[in-house]
């Protein structure tokens, strides 16, 4: 993404890495984190890969991956295969119909339930913290995350996310359509309580 340690302000330095603390709670005006993962999002290049154990977004968030794909990003969700969370898993499900036929390949990780929670862009920016990726962290919770742009940062997670892919299931478009009807119903009956999640 375009960033430059310029955006990050004049602080003092303390540390090799430009870190940036992201906080969001309903005391925000704003949606602070999704607005900055939205942005991240635009400005990605080459690739954009989001690790979370719930995934609930909302339109503008969707509406920025499906333009990534478009302009030639390789867009990554890895989500994992087990769940603790009944209603939001299915929820969570109910999105990856749009997700698949946009071009997002959706990762299932296996070995267990993964609470992994950052986003790669590209070679030099990280997002990682507190925050998922649902609507309930983006406006209702106290979340605190970090922005690092730092390509050492981007390496190291790299490498990470490639261990979650080597055990994790891609999930196809065909295999997804093949599932049960009243599975749909009630993924998509849940999805209408998206923002209660």
């Amino acid at each position: 993404p375009v960033v430059h340690p310029s955006h990050f302000g004049t602080g003092e330095l303390t540390g090799p890495v430009f870190a940036q603390l992201v906080p969001s709670s309903p005391a925000y005006r704003q949606q602070v984190t999704q607005t900055l993962l939205v942005w991240l999002i635009h400005q990605a290049r080459h690739r954009v890969v989001i690790t979370t154990p719930y995934f609930v977004p909302d339109e503008p968030f969707l509406a920025a991956l499906r333009t990534a794909v478009e302009r030639g990003v390789d867009v990554r969700l890895v989500v994992s295969k087990h769940s603790n969370q009944l209603l939001t898993n299915l929820a969570q499900k109910s999105y990856y119909t749009e997700l698949l036929e946009a071009g997002v390949k959706v990762y299932l990780y296996r070995p267990r339930f993964l609470h992994a929670k950052h986003v790669l862009f590209d070679e030099r920016t990280a997002f990682v913290g507190s925050s998922n990726i649902d609507i309930r962290s983006f406006a209702l919770n106290a979340e605190a995350s970090l922005l690092l742009h730092d390509p050492e940062i981007a390496r190291q997670l790299h490498a990470l996310n490639e261990r979650h892919l080597e055990n994790s299931d891609r999930l196809t478009a065909e295999d997804w359509a093949r599932r049960p009807l009243l599975t749909r119903v009630s993924q998509n009956v849940a999805r209408l309580a998206d923002s209660l999640l």
